[in-house]
């Protein structure tokens, strides 16, 4: 929070204040630190905390006209800072003025003696100061006096202070505007000091982190990037750039050749398989199109401004943040990341943009999905005029045109070592020891069998194995599954955290459920955070009978430790682990632990199913294990059981999730599908003969034919179809009773033992309806007394018969 950032300055007798803007820098006014009239600056000042305890020495780094950057010791102030998020104003509508807020200790806030009381400024940065050399802030509060008669402004204290618009500082204050009746602070915007390099490499240096401007007035419209951390999960992120951008020129020379095209809207998409660099291309795009050229833009005739840029929340609604695009100073690039699974959102903000034209500045939307399928073609043909159909294929050899596997390999290692070193450089904590993970890994880990020969690289796996490389500061070999290095290095990011949090440790194999959960349910407020922790707890313990009572304190506990090993980059309430193939590995590792043998977990069939997630969260979780099938095809085979179990809350969105995976990953989710089926019919007979409906298929082969291989199988040409659904060709499941002699052989794997009966889920196995199913009561009582329509049908008569009695007995006492 900006309070938390605010200090004072005090030099040679002068108090000013200032604002921490990473560990060890404050960033102040010149003149705070510099008597008036000299050339000379002091070397040495003193900062301190406005809102705690906490002095510490420092001097001047750098300064620039009226702007200062003093250094000091990060261990001297008793709090650890995050690097602040740098942001400019780029809208120039009258009807969506800036709030911001600047915190310093004005004269005007003197007590007794000379001792000063902090005080925040609120007002609003005016509209046409936007674009020029300095920001105006218009007091909102209660604006006093000056004292005429010493020429002195009650506003001197403030000099230095942070300008912020909600988490952004955006300005630095500097002087009350004269002749204002001190209703105005001038003060002077960041954007200006980030065009000098030499401050950019100084709180690169501070922070590990290239300082980057966001637009502060869309913050509502765009997410933000990872914070630095001691973690896999944000040294494989592609946000985070810590890898130099490299092989994909070609794609990004096409990419700005169609942002300067003369549409005022255009739509773009890049595809590819998961890992081979389509978020990172995106982000490059994005950093390039926003690098300012002062000189340039300051010329009259300037047309080649930098460009506004960002990743569109995915909480996003289509209200009247849209409606700001018309009146930006800046051309805008907004990036939809996993498109095919936020197809409503593009339709609101292309609905949003119909009428955009000329003058305003041009829009670009670029869209980053694994498939196209069906979607691309559709929103093509429903906005003609605004998607020109650019589409950008990216394949795991586009990569190595220019450079080999081996070069890649070495860039990594050398870009992720300079990275980790600049982190713990610039203070953060990682107590990570190599050693202790080789022992830990030497006795008991399975021999890693590698990656096939005929399974080509992606980006995204060779900097999986770069980085694992240099944890262990040894080359990865086939004993060894880097997967396996990066999330016990994450486990020890978490240790650190659960430490300051905790007085007694997490279970380690709940926190992984815990964590695990956090990323595959998501939550938008604090009642689905809340829901997430309790479905956690209940599918990790669902089957202990002496598991500890999961309290609201402790709720409370695990809520703030989710919130701070994985903070919102939006407007969510909480992140999560990453990248995918992180998720997957551990998402894999749970489910084979949740139930002691290999095939038979239950973590997935508990979590997808759970009755205390909402809808939203259990088809958020479908998509996140769906995005793991590829490299991880157990998890199809789990979820496609938890899907046969209980199809009335999992089918639909298991039906929606195939038309958005890839097409190999949709072959490996169709075929787990009717396998699954197929497997619950023959264990749940019963049930089978009574459902409603069954998968529709035609006839299949007879007992003496040995079952072909699921590659074989021919495809129903009359698909099955659920009310409000999408008709899908679904694969010819095999006949119910198991194959023999040697079909059983042609399978391609082995086949995983029938999910018990879970207490947990909220919904009995049964086979998949074709119509909706009959309820004999209605629906809530059902699922509340944990029973099915056969077990309602066989409790509703002994308890009329028991109404009845009761009834004839009060009847009988009364007469």
């Amino acid at each position: 929070m900006f309070w938390e950032r605010a200090v004072a300055v005090e030099c040679a007798g002068r108090i000013g204040a200032g604002c921490v803007v990473a560990p060890g820098l404050v960033l102040t006014a010149l003149h705070v630190v510099r008597p008036a009239g000299s050339d000379q600056v002091f070397g040495r000042c003193a900062v301190r905390l406005i809102g705690g305890r906490g002095r510490a020495a420092a001097e001047v780094a750098w300064h620039l006209d009226d702007v200062a950057l003093l250094r000091f010791r990060p261990a001297d102030l008793p709090r650890e800072f995050a690097p602040v998020r740098w942001g400019e104003l780029v809208c120039i509508s009258p009807s969506r003025q800036a709030r911001c807020v600047a915190v310093g200790l004005p004269d005007a806030a003197k007590r007794d003696g000379d001792r000063r009381e902090p005080e925040a400024v609120e007002g609003h940065i005016n509209a046409v100061d936007t674009g020029g050399n300095f920001y105006s802030l218009q007091a909102d509060s209660v604006v006093p006096s000056g004292e005429s008669a010493s020429g002195t402004s009650p506003w001197a204290g403030m000099s230095g202070a942070g300008v912020f618009h909600e988490d952004l500082l955006i300005a630095t204050v500097q002087q009350a505007l004269p002749r204002r009746a001190n209703g105005r602070l001038e003060a002077v915007p960041v954007r200006h000091l980030l065009d000098d390099r030499g401050f950019c490499d100084i709180v690169e240096r501070a922070s590990g982190t290239r300082p980057q401007l966001e637009p502060a007035d869309l913050h509502t419209l765009f997410d933000s990037a990872p914070q630095p951390v001691a973690a896999a999960s944000y040294l494989l992120d592609a946000r985070s750039e810590t890898v130099e951008f490299t092989g994909l020129d070609t794609e990004l020379q096409l990419l700005r050749a169609w942002c300067h095209s003369p549409q005022p809207v255009d739509v773009a998409v890049i595809r590819g398989s998961g890992g081979v660099g389509k978020t990172r291309l995106a982000v490059e795009l994005a950093r390039r199109l926003a690098d300012r050229r002062p000189q340039v833009e300051s010329a009259p005739d300037a047309t080649n401004f930098a460009w506004s840029a960002g990743f569109l929340d995915p909480k996003t609604a289509p209200d009247q943040t849209y409606q700001m695009l018309r009146h930006l100073i800046r051309p805008a690039l907004i990036i939809v990341d996993y498109a095919e699974y936020r197809l409503g959102q593009v339709r609101g903000l292309l609905e949003a943009l119909v009428n955009h034209r000329a003058p305003a500045h041009r829009i670009r939307v670029l869209l980053v999905a694994r498939s196209t399928h069906e979607w691309w073609p559709k929103l093509r043909a429903r906005h003609p005029a605004m998607v020109s159909g650019t589409e950008i294929v990216l394949a795991p050899d586009n990569l190595l045109r220019q450079v080999d596997a081996q070069e890649l390999r070495e860039r990594a290692r050398i870009s992720f070592t300079r990275r980790i070193a600049a982190l713990q450089w610039s203070g953060v904590s990682d107590d990570w020891d190599a050693e202790e993970f080789l022992d830990r890994v030497a006795d008991h880990a399975p021999p890693h069998e590698g990656q096939a020969e005929d399974d080509p690289a992606t980006v995204l796996s060779l900097h999986i194995e770069s980085l694992a490389g240099v944890l262990v500061d040894k080359p990865i070999d086939g004993d060894l599954d880097p997967h396996e290095v990066l999330l016990y290095h994450e486990e020890r990011y978490w240790d650190r955290a659960s430490a300051v949090l905790f007085p007694q440790p997490l279970d380690p194999d709940y926190r992984k459920a815990l964590i695990a959960v956090q990323r595959l349910a998501s939550a938008a407020d604090q009642k689905e955070a809340d829901a997430a922790i309790r479905a956690a707890w209940a599918a990790h313990y669902g089957d202990v009978r002496t598991a500890p009572p999961l309290t609201p304190d402790m709720v409370r506990a695990q809520r703030r430790f989710l919130s701070a090993v994985y903070p919102p980059t939006g407007h969510a309430y909480w992140g999560g682990i990453g990248p995918d193939a992180l998720t997957a590995k551990l998402v894999n590792d749970v489910e084979a632990d949740s139930n002691g043998e290999p095939g038979s977990g239950t973590f997935l069939a508990r979590t997808l199913s759970s009755p205390l997630l909402s809808p939203s969260q259990r088809r958020h979780c479908l998509a996140i294990v769906g995005r793991g099938f590829f490299s991880h095809p157990a998890l199809a085979v789990a979820a496609a059981q938890a899907v046969a179990a209980n199809p009335n809350a999992l089918y639909a969105e298991a039906q929606d999730l195939l038309e958005k995976l890839s097409e190999a990953t949709r072959d490996i989710w169709r075929t787990a599908l009717v396998d699954a089926q197929q497997r619950h019919d023959a264990t749940v007979p019963a049930q089978a003969e009574t459902a409603v409906g069954t998968w529709s298929q035609e006839p299949g082969p007879s007992p003496a034919e040995p079952a072909g291989p699921p590659a074989s199988r021919p495809v129903v040409t009359a698909p099955l179809q659920l009310p409000g659904s999408f008709p899908l060709e679904l694969p010819f499941p095999p006949p119910v009773s198991p194959p023999t002699g040697s079909g059983a052989a042609s399978r391609p794997q082995a086949v995983p033992k029938p999910l018990p009966q879970d207490p947990i889920a909220a919904v009995p196995p049964r086979a998949y309806p074709t119509c909706a199913p009959k309820r004999t009561v209605p629906v809530a009582i059902r699922d509340y007394l944990g029973l099915d329509a056969h077990g309602m049908r066989r409790v509703l008569p002994a308890f009329v018969f028991l109404v009845a009695l009761f009834f004839l007995t009060v009847l009988w006492q009364t007469r």
